[in-house]
């Protein structure tokens, strides 16, 4: 302020974060091309997943596809049974072993700009708390996204989430976010958390998660990446997003 002799001079930082929410219609391809990248890491880690695959060989797989795609690997968490209820973990050479969860948490950088998406895998049936608890984290996801258009706002959203995936049955079920905005960063204002009363808008690229660890038991999460349209939101991510059945 004082070398530009400007008294009005103020912090830009909210205005600039609210200009870069609303994404350009070049930088939403980006972002689809970066989430659809990532998406193809966890189908190229399925396609090898079995008795006996170790993490650190899903995480290969994961990350030779998005490098391959011309992506840089941000993060590649491939964590099996008891691990996957460590949200950030790194890989090890654990192998993965029969009615066992294997969690994907997987985000690459193309061309300056973010992926993150989640998907879960069991290896062989699932039992009755695997299937219910997936089925009540996606129920969350999917009325985050049957909410998402104009005008919602961010809080609107989280709130659905953690009311959907406890009427399913996951009670007691605590989240400090069911999501966040993204774009030349892996998370950008604004956070959907309570409290943040940020209206949607056209052009706004978030993604929506609603994980669920259980130390000692396993993690599982979905999480899609998409963008607010003018009546409602497109998912950017196109594979399954149900629990996936990896035959034991």
């Amino acid at each position: 302020r004082e070398a530009a002799g400007d008294p009005a001079a103020a912090d830009a930082t909210g205005w600039a974060s609210r200009v870069r929410g609303v994404k350009l219609p070049g930088e939403v391809a980006l972002l689809r091309h970066a989430a659809r990248l990532a998406e193809a890491g966890v189908h190229a880690a399925l396609e090898i997943a079995a008795e006996g695959v170790s993490e650190h060989e899903l995480a290969q797989a994961v990350a030779a596809t998005m490098v391959a795609g011309g992506a840089e690997p941000r993060f590649v968490v491939a964590t099996t049974g008891p691990r996957s209820a460590l949200a950030d973990a790194h890989p090890t050479d654990r192998r993965w072993r029969p009615g066992e969860l294997a969690r994907f948490d997987i985000g690459c950088l193309y061309a300056g700009y973010w992926s993150d998406i989640g998907r879960t895998a069991v290896l062989g049936a699932p039992d009755a708390r695997q299937a219910g608890h997936y089925a009540a984290i996606l129920a969350g996801l999917d009325e985050q996204v049957a909410l998402t258009r104009p005008g919602v706002t961010a809080s609107e959203v989280f709130d659905v989430a953690m009311r959907a995936v406890r009427r399913e049955g996951v009670t007691p079920y605590r989240r400090q976010h069911c999501g966040h905005g993204i774009g030349l960063a892996v998370y950008e204002p604004p956070i959907v958390s309570p409290g943040v009363e940020t209206a949607l808008e056209p052009g706004m690229t978030f993604c929506f998660e609603t994980p669920y660890y259980n130390l000692g038991w396993g993690g599982m999460m979905v999480e899609d990446t998409l963008v607010v349209t003018g009546d409602g939101a497109e998912l950017f991510t196109r594979s399954p997003r149900e629990l996936t059945v990896v035959p034991a």
